[in-house]
């Protein structure tokens, strides 16, 4: 069985956790407009064009990387994804504790629920990459011991009750992750612990500088804005592949390309704190 025709057997789930990181997960970038706002980017017509270019620039040169290099791509996108998942999660103050947390947090979620789930997720792999996945397995299997060393580390520098919630919460996840398909597992992390802290610590954080209706405003907008294009590219792809396949492209692929210039905002440009992301 080809991987094409693995994929196609997805059953009901995996097709439930797909729509969910579209419908739910996806929009928690969207308040990236917000920020444009707390940053004072639309100010000025001509800042907002910057603004938007830059953006959607940024995005498009991810598509085109996939599109040359699929498999070196792809990798440095679950590379980013470790740092960024983890970031948002961690609680340490101080930049060498901020970095081992991240690692330990964010290298579960990539790390855990790939090699928890190696057959499934080498399928998935395959199709997004349309080749040979192998130097993606050595990447994952770097992070997943990388991780290992992380999180035993994150342990031993926390105090007695961040030691306690730092380790419930990561054994709460590892049991979510062993226990669901790999699809549905990182739809529930990124709709209802990652997204879920970044609606809070972004309104948080943008509350004496935007307004909640303006916050609302743009990201019904943009996550409007973003369902749309990703329903014209969902239509173009199904008229060359199964829509299963297409849908899985066009979900991950448009992650990786909306996380890069998210990233380049909230990890980058907003010198935030261990929650704000």
């Amino acid at each position: 069985m080809s991987a094409l025709e693995a994929f196609m057997s997805l059953d009901t789930l995996n097709l439930i956790a797909l729509l969910a990181v579209v419908f739910i997960g996806l929009p928690h970038g969207a308040m990236d407009g917000a920020l444009a706002m707390h940053f004072g980017w639309t100010s000025r017509p001509a800042l907002v064009s910057m603004f938007l270019i830059a953006y959607v620039g940024l995005a498009g040169v991810v598509v085109l990387a996939w599109a040359l290099a699929p498999v070196l791509t792809f990798t440095a996108f679950l590379a980013i994804s470790v740092y960024h998942f983890g970031r948002g999660d961690a609680s340490s103050a101080g930049a060498g504790r901020i970095t081992v947390e991240s690692m330990a947090r964010g290298g579960l979620v990539i790390g855990g629920i790939s090699q928890l789930h190696r057959s499934e997720v080498d399928v998935i792999f395959q199709a997004l990459v349309n080749g040979n996945t192998s130097g993606v397995w050595l990447f994952l299997n770097a992070v997943a011991l990388v991780s290992v060393v992380a999180i035993i580390e994150a342990l031993l520098f926390k105090n007695s009750r961040e030691r306690l919630s730092f380790a419930l919460e990561l054994t709460g996840l590892f049991l979510l992750f062993l226990a669901v398909p790999p699809l549905l597992g990182f739809a529930i992390y990124f709709c209802f612990v990652h997204s879920v802290r970044h609606f809070s610590s972004m309104r948080e954080l943008m509350r004496l500088t935007v307004s909640n209706l303006h916050i609302t405003k743009t990201t019904v907008g943009l996550s409007l804005l973003t369902w749309g294009v990703g329903l014209v590219v969902l239509l173009q792809q199904s008229s060359t592949m199964e829509v299963e396949a297409a849908l899985l492209n066009v979900v991950f692929i448009g992650l990786a390309a909306l996380t890069v210039p998210h990233m380049a905002l909230v990890d980058g440009m907003l010198h935030r704190g261990p929650r704000t992301a």
